[in-house]
């Protein structure tokens, strides 16, 4: 990899310093090792390309490296990093069983380190500070990068921003309110924290930037519609001044009814003088129309500001809630990725967690990369995504969109690469018990039975509830139907997102021509994994 040079400090610029600050130094290239692939009901074999999204199991600094290395140099139109807060936790991740069962049988089962957020005096600064040349240098030139961070570090984070990518391609700082204070944080000393902070950079803001400006809608009762706008036959309206409209635009308007004359006054229209005016003075205005969604309720469009306050956190969105720590929600990457990229374009996330980024990128028709060092954020967010994929296939080849009715736009598939060892579960599966039977028709099929899975703690509960079941200890199945040994090609995955929702145990996968080896992977909701093998003559 080239050397990369910080840009020369602007004259009376602020440079921040830290214990043992240094220049940023960078290991050399390393290669990774594909690990697994998802590309739904696909048969795919060892010649077969692997898909371009891909998530890396390692340190992000030699996943940046390596990406650099690989010719990915201002290839990314937009980068989200979720780094490290310095928040002084050690975050854990917890796991809750699958069941509908009583309600003490849907606490955390377990809870398992994730990732630490302790630092030595000037190590987190230090940290930031050496990756952040990489992303300056995989943005495209009209690309941004959005740092999600809060109270603790925003004021050092820009400093570093100013310094790495010049203080003149600083473009906004987003107030997000990922919470609302509630029980007795509300007494906070000097009120409470509720809001994070996101510090938006260009890579060469003169480009021009991409940009989208977004717009938010919001609905209303008919008495908030009342309260806040203005009434006619038509429904609630607001009014806007025409500015330099021309006299044939103002007829045309009057004529489909949307001019406003103030004061009870009438809309007059002068041929002779061609002009149009109120008839009891005052400025004319250009009605804008709330929609009605009927039974009383309205819809307005609101341009979006540098406040977003109308997103809410995984907090009051429990149904997104994967049980991993400080994952954001949907909505908020949504809102990011359609406001500096188009579909397409490639987005990067350095620090994927639970998998937000990518998840979001493969709906929005994307193409993404994605890293962790954490193996449990790595196997989160292959189960996400494993779903997201399969609807997105799904949506692909009927036009049904999600659970809320967007389209999925991309079915591709990804890839999983390690620059380590995968580190071995905590906790593995025992015994699987399968049934295969081979469906011969115009397409070979293998019907796969999952008949029982052998989860030691799933194992102890059942003694005290014999209604559960191994279903309610694990988290996905995946099925590669014709294994080679050495990557996991799935084709087909059971991956349910929401909470109680158990894997189904009986599946469909095209086969390959016999004979192969069929492997079925299980992942427990301890991070535990088993794959057992079939081998299928004819």
């Amino acid at each position: 990899m080239n050397r990369i040079d910080l840009p020369p400090p602007a004259a009376g610029g602020v440079v921040l310093s830290w214990p043992g600050k240094a220049p940023p130094t960078f290991p050399p290239p390393k290669a990774p090792r594909l690990v697994e692939t998802f590309e739904p009901q696909r048969l795919v074999t060892l010649q077969s390309a692997p898909p371009a999204n891909r998530l890396y199991y390692g340190d992000n600094l030699d996943a940046l490296v390596h990406l650099l290395d690989a010719g990915y140099a201002g290839r990314f139109r937009l980068i989200y990093a979720d780094p490290p807060y310095d928040s002084g936790v050690e975050w854990t991740r917890k796991a809750r069983l699958r069941t509908t069962l009583p309600r003490e049988l849907n606490g955390v089962v377990i809870e398992q380190p994730q990732y630490s957020d302790v630092w030595s005096p000037g190590a987190y600064l230090q940290f930031i500070y050496t990756r952040l040349p990489l992303l300056r240098e995989l943005l495209a030139e009209d690309g941004s990068l959005w740092l999600h961070c809060d109270h603790r570090r925003v004021h050092h984070l820009r400093c570093l921003l100013d310094e790495v990518f010049g203080a003149e391609n600083y473009l906004n700082t987003i107030t997000w309110r990922s919470q609302t204070a509630r029980g007795a944080k509300v007494n906070a000393f000097f009120f409470p924290h509720s809001a994070h902070a996101i510090l938006v950079y260009a890579r060469n803001r003169a480009a021009p930037t991409r940009w989208r400006p977004q717009r938010r809608r919001i609905e209303l009762s008919e008495n908030e519609a009342a309260g806040l706008f203005m009434r006619d036959e038509r429904g609630f309206f607001r009014t806007s001044d025409p500015g330099t409209y021309s006299f044939e635009r103002l007829k045309q308007l009057h004529a489909q009814g949307r001019l406003y004359a103030p004061y009870g006054g009438e809309v007059i229209v002068d041929e002779a003088q061609r002009r149009v005016y109120a008839s009891k003075g005052g400025n004319l205005g250009v009605k804008y129309y709330l929609t009605s969604l009927g039974d009383g309720r309205y819809q307005v469009e609101r341009g979006v500001d540098n406040i977003w306050d109308d997103i809410p956190g995984l907090g009051t969105t429990p149904g997104e809630d994967l049980g991993y720590p400080t994952q954001k929600t949907e909505a908020l990457l949504e809102r990011i990725l359609n406001a500096g990229s188009d579909a397409g374009d490639w987005v990067l996330d350095p620090f994927c967690g639970s998998g937000t980024t990518p998840a979001v990128a493969q709906k929005l028709g994307r193409r993404w990369v994605a890293c962790d060092a954490s193996y449990g954020a790595v196997q989160t967010t292959v189960r996400r995504l494993q779903a997201v994929c399969q609807q997105c296939s799904v949506s692909a080849s009927d036009s049904r969109g999600d659970a809320e009715g967007r389209l999925c736009a991309s079915p591709e598939g990804f890839a999983v690469y390690a620059f380590d060892e995968m580190r071995p579960p905590q906790e593995s599966v025992g015994k699987i018990d399968l049934a295969i039977t081979r469906i011969e028709g115009q397409e070979a099929t293998i019907e796969v039975a999952v008949l029982d899975a052998d989860i030691p703690f799933a194992r102890s509960l059942a003694a005290v509830h014999p209604a559960l079941d191994w279903r309610a200890a694990v988290d996905s199945i995946a099925i590669d139907p014709a294994y080679d040994g050495l990557v996991f090609r799935a084709a087909m995955a059971d991956a349910p997102l929401h909470k109680r929702a158990t894997v189904s145990g009986r599946y469909y996968v095209r086969a390959p021509a016999a004979p192969t080896t069929l492997a079925v992977r299980i992942v427990d909701i301890a991070g535990g994994e088993s794959m057992t093998t079939v081998r299928i003559e004819a």
